[in-house]
């Protein structure tokens, strides 16, 4: 059963594809992080405004 699945050959390509795909992941999430701040800023600053 351990020749139908090739392990060393599925980490091999996952992790090559892990370190080709990590920094346009990094970026997409940084960019989601920013935005979400500056929501809850966004947010704050209206609510104190208002009240």
């Amino acid at each position: 059963m351990s020749s139908a699945f090739d392990f060393d050959f599925f980490w091999g390509n996952f992790g090559f594809l892990l370190k080709l795909a990590a920094p346009f992941a990094v970026i997409m999430v940084s960019i989601y992080a920013v935005g979400k701040l500056l929501e809850v800023i966004i947010r704050a600053v209206k609510s104190k405004g208002s009240s």
